[in-house]
């Protein structure tokens, strides 16, 4: 409703992954999916808002959940690239056709509204909104019937002085 307060805080990128993560696990494993997370540490630290990113994280699992058949893996990853922390989920499920990547970032758009379930169409627009409140990007690599992989970076935190 453009009225988000974010509170920026120094954040370590593993610790930002882990509390979402442990929120996510038991579905994870009720689904019949198996969960990889692979986050070096000593990354540098970034400057966010932990409970919105948080909030990014397990939407995007919540979706790689629901996208994503028995049997299925969901990694969860960060690392470094340039000046930026990369942080990704990626599944193996269902993917999502090249013509709706360039719009599931929109508010409302549902990819494939027979699979689509419930849900408003709103989490990845969401998600969008709160990565660039952080001047990062998020952006989708998919290939139908191979799954998704959802990045996002978030700039290093400059050094403290």
């Amino acid at each position: 409703a453009g009225r988000t307060n974010f509170e920026f805080q120094r954040s370590e990128p593993c610790k930002l992954i882990a509390k979402p993560v442990e929120r996510m696990a038991l579905q994870v494993e009720r689904v019949g999916l198996k969960l990889h997370v692979n986050c070096p540490e000593g990354l540098p630290l970034i400057f966010a808002d932990p409970q919105r990113i948080s909030q990014v994280l397990i939407n995007l699992l919540h979706n790689a959940i629901k996208f994503t058949p028995p049997g299925g893996e969901i990694q969860v990853g960060a690392w470094v690239h340039d000046q930026d922390v990369i942080f990704m989920v990626r599944d193996n499920g269902v993917g999502i056709s090249e013509k709706d990547q360039k719009r599931i970032f929109e508010r409302f758009y549902k990819a494939d509204r027979a699979r689509a379930g419930g849900g408003t169409g709103l989490g990845l627009s969401i998600c969008r909104h709160m990565i660039e409140a952080h001047s990062g990007e998020i952006w989708v690599e998919s290939e139908e019937g191979k799954g998704s992989s959802f990045f996002f970076r978030i700039p290093i935190a400059p050094p403290q002085v």
